[in-house]
């Protein structure tokens, strides 16, 4: 018997999620069994990334003068996006922590690990020293280095040459487009697996015991995600943002069960095009999103630094919190596109605020919740700029 088309609609990225949760809640004690197909699943999204990005940035890059159109476009919106949610988060910090007592939670020390920040881990971060290891390690801004480089040289060599070079390229780049068609037709099945591993073991009553953070995170959210970006969309593009976000429903929703904003680069680039957004503006906004512009990141570090501050009995002065705004800006820049990626970046904060370590405790806490939402900010705030790129590309407006 052939299957009708409402049994289809079933079988979808939403009901997916809707059904992980459901799961979560009624039979917590059966997530890991499944939790094998979330990981085969996000696996195999992440085994794409690095190869779609190199071969990606390459053939927009090398044809043209797309480095300096595109870049300092992308450049400019990413940081402006990345102030506004910053320095949203810490007017919204101050005013939910004004009357949280100090010392209300019992925390115990948490050793950061072997991960720590530094200049010098940003540097490395930047620019990579060994290309096979850099592939082994899934650095993506490392990968996007290479691949400008590689671009660029690519003009100094023959004509014939260029041209292999760049058929090889997007042939690739159409082949790992396929691939990933047939991916994402197991995507409802791998996001309820996921869904259903991350929230079945789930302490809610610690995440609410401090409800005004969990307040704050959602305030910022909204007014971040659902008010300032689509009127910054709907100002540049002259589009309707719920057409918009309907078309990137697959990107979002699976940022917001993986909690990876660079597992769903593969998503995201595939949504973007399908809704008419260039191949050379999803090429290389897209990488560099994944890893550059944090939205999401930037408000919740900035709120839960604020609460870790009053928590710890300190006053912020108006000095110490735009130093908070600048700190989240650049922090959340560096923060790793994996599931719990911010915690060497959380512990430097720390160092520089004179915070004890202890507080590390607070972000475990906390962070397992939150992540998935931020994450989907994130990408959605990646989404929106590469669209109004696109479009200012298209109008033809000065860099």
């Amino acid at each position: 018997m052939p299957i009708t088309v409402p049994l289809r609609r079933l079988y979808s990225v939403p009901v997916g999620l809707l059904l992980g949760i459901a799961l979560a809640l009624l039979v917590p004690n059966g997530a890991p069994y499944v939790a094998w197909i979330g990981q085969i699943f996000i696996s195999i999204l992440k085994l794409l990334i690095l190869p779609l990005i190199l071969v990606s940035i390459y053939a927009t890059l090398s044809g043209g003068r797309e480095l300096r159109r595109i870049g300092g476009r992308t450049l400019l919106y990413y940081v402006t996006t990345s102030a506004v949610a910053a320095g949203l988060g810490t007017l919204i910090g101050l005013a939910f922590s004004r009357d949280l007592p100090a010392g209300l939670l019992q925390l115990e020390q948490v050793e950061p690990g072997a991960a720590s920040f530094s200049i010098e881990h940003l540097v490395a971060s930047l620019v990579p020293s060994n290309l096979f290891a850099s592939l082994a390690d899934g650095n993506i801004l490392h990968i996007v280095f290479v691949a400008i480089v590689l671009a660029i040289a690519s003009r100094r060599i023959a004509g014939d040459q260029r041209e292999t070079l760049l058929s090889g390229a997007r042939a690739t780049d159409a082949l790992l487009m396929q691939v990933l068609r047939g991916v994402l037709a197991l995507a409802p099945v791998g996001i309820a697996a996921l869904i259903y591993d991350g929230l079945a073991g789930m302490n809610w009553a610690e995440v609410f015991q401090l409800h005004a953070f969990v307040w704050a995170v959602v305030l910022a959210a909204v007014l971040h995600a659902g008010v300032f970006l689509p009127t910054l969309f709907r100002l540049r593009t002259g589009s309707s943002p719920r057409r918009f976000v309907a078309a990137c429903r697959a990107p979002l929703l699976t940022a917001l069960s993986t909690a990876s904003s660079s597992a769903t680069y593969p998503v995201s680039k595939a949504a973007l095009e399908a809704a008419g957004v260039s191949e050379r503006v999803t090429a290389f906004t897209l990488p560099l999103g994944a890893t550059l512009n944090m939205d999401g990141s930037a408000l919740y570090q900035s709120i839960l630094l604020i609460f870790m501050s009053q928590l710890a009995g300190v006053d912020l002065s108006p000095a110490q919190a735009l130093f908070i705004v600048l700190l989240t800006m650049a922090s959340s820049a560096g923060t790793a596109g994996i599931p719990g990626g911010g915690i060497a970046l959380m512990a430097f904060m720390l160092d520089l605020l004179g915070l004890p370590q202890t507080y590390l405790a607070l972000y475990l806490v906390v962070d397992r919740f939150f992540d998935y939402p931020i994450t989907a900010i994130n990408v959605w705030g990646d989404l929106v700029v590469a669209a109004i790129v696109d479009r200012d590309l298209r109008r033809g407006q000065p860099t």
